[in-house]
Formats: C-alpha cells, sequence, structure tokens
C-alpha cells in the first residue's frame, strides 16, 4: 500500500491545497494531511483543532484522505503513520528552490523518505494561505480561493 504525507500549516486550508491533495489522492491508496502544530515556527490565526476541521470539512469528498494533526518532525509523522512518500506543492521558482532545500533536509533525516512534487495547476499557482489571510483583512471575498464546505467556518475564523 503506498501511503503518502501532504503537511503545512493550513492557516487556511485553500483550493489550491485541495487540488493537490485530490491529485495525490489518484497516485496513493492513503493520503494523510497532516496539520502542522506548535512546532511549526508560523505564527497561525486559527488554532490547530479549527486548521484540522477546515481541512477535514474541505477535503469531505475524497474518500481515502484523512486528516491528522502533528508536532515535530515531519519525516517522524511520516513514519510513525507508515508513509514513505511527502507530497509537495510547487507554485513557482521561488518554491522550487525552497522545496530543494528542504528535500535534503528530509532525507537527512530520514533517507528513506521519497519526495512527491506535483506543480500547481496554473489557475491556482496564485492562491495561497497567506493570499487569503489578506484578501479577508481587506474585506474581499475569499468564496473562490476556498473550498465551499468549509467557507463560513473561515469567515468566522478569519
Amino acid at each position: 500500500m503506498k501511503k503518502a504525507v501532504f503537511a503545512g500549516t493550513f492557516d487556511p486550508f485553500t483550493i489550491g491545497h485541495y487540488d493537490l491533495v485530490k491529485r495525490a489522492a489518484e497516485v496513493f491508496d492513503e493520503v494523510i494531511v497532516g496539520v502542522a502544530g506548535n512546532g511549526s515556527k508560523k505564527k497561525c490565526v486559527a488554532s490547530i483543532e479549527q486548521r484540522a476541521k477546515i481541512a477535514s470539512m474541505s477535503m469531505f469528498d475524497i474518500k481515502n484522505v484523512s486528516v491528522k494533526v502533528f508536532d515535530g518532525l515531519l519525516t517522524d509523522f511520516a513514519s510513525e503513520n507508515g508513509a514513505k512518500y511527502l507530497v509537495r506543492g510547487i507554485r513557482n521558482g521561488v518554491d522550487f528552490e525552497y522545496e530543494k532545500n528542504l528535500m535534503a533536509v528530509y532525507q537527512a533525516t530520514n533517507p528513506e523518505i521519497e519526495i512527491f512534487y506535483l506543480i500547481s495547476q496554473p489557475t491556482l499557482s496564485f492562491v495561497s494561505s497567506s493570499f487569503i489571510k489578506d484578501l479577508k483583512f481587506l474585506n474581499g471575498e475569499i468564496d473562490k480561493y476556498v473550498c465551499a464546505n468549509a467557507l463560513e467556518l473561515i469567515k468566522e475564523i478569519y
């Protein structure tokens, strides 16, 4: 069974994240969406429980996906869950350079891990959690950039 982890802070989970998970779920038998907790260096608006709930609500229609929260090393989390693969998304050249460096870290902490890169759809390459938060802060419409099932909760939190 091929099992993969797609991890992030997901503050909030976007349609870009959804697209990557849906595509990964077509390749792997099981995809675990790992919501990073307090060990992450990012300051999140939503609590880890809220972020996990938003991710779960967003992916209700993808049957071979589960959501779990974690702290600590991503490679440890993957190993603890029997996953050999990490799914990572790349939107642009900046992401590529960042991910290339992360790959060295992942493989140094666990040489058994394989990285599976997915390039964002061109229509979604500008969508990020930061973009959603900035748009919401400026009273812009975020409806097109998050999953409909989680929209109301996202509006309530952000």
